[in-house]
């Protein structure tokens, strides 16, 4: 009866082991990494467009510049990321990106943008309003993620009065 019990236990803790496949790793990263900092409007609120052309207000994070007008498909495709509610009464953002099958490590975001939406369709009536950039110019800052790393200092200016030059034609 002994020696049942000692080859049962034996046999319980190789089960657990085999199973855990570290499970409980203190030092897994989580699968996700976010970026998120504060919007400033040039002109302050005075300066924001009448209400019926202001319809959506969206931070959008892109791997690539976008060349055209294909934005929508750049989201659906997940080649982008974009907060998931409107932004127009907030002055600060956050998005969260999820490292599934097909994020490559690390992930570089060429182009952060804040969009407005200016009409009613959704698909065509966007122009951006303000970018994540370098200088007054308006020139991209990229910014490179991995699992795990929260960026909270993506601060963007808004000038709807003179926006950035349009990424696509």
């Amino acid at each position: 009866m002994h020696i049942l019990r000692r080859y049962g236990l034996l046999a319980t803790v190789a089960f657990l082991a085999l199973c855990c496949n570290s499970g409980l790793d203190p030092t897994a990263l989580p699968p996700e990494a976010s970026i998120s900092g504060r919007l400033i409007v040039r002109g302050g609120s005075a300066s924001y467009p009448p209400r019926d052309s202001l319809v959506d207000l969206r931070v959008v994070a892109f791997r690539t510049i976008p060349r055209d007008s294909s934005i929508i498909a750049a989201v659906l495709s997940g080649q982008a990321y974009f907060t998931q509610t409107s932004v127009l009464d907030s002055s600060n953002y956050h998005i969260t990106i999820a490292f599934t099958d097909g994020t490559p490590e690390p992930l570089t975001l060429e182009y952060i943008a804040v969009a407005q939406q200016y009409g009613s369709n959704v698909f065509r009536d966007w122009r951006v309003v303000g970018v994540y950039s370098h200088d007054s110019l308006w020139t991209p800052k990229a910014v490179t993620l991995t699992r795990g790393v929260h960026r909270t200092d993506i601060d963007i200016t808004i000038d709807f009065r003179n926006p950035p030059p349009q990424p696509f034609k």
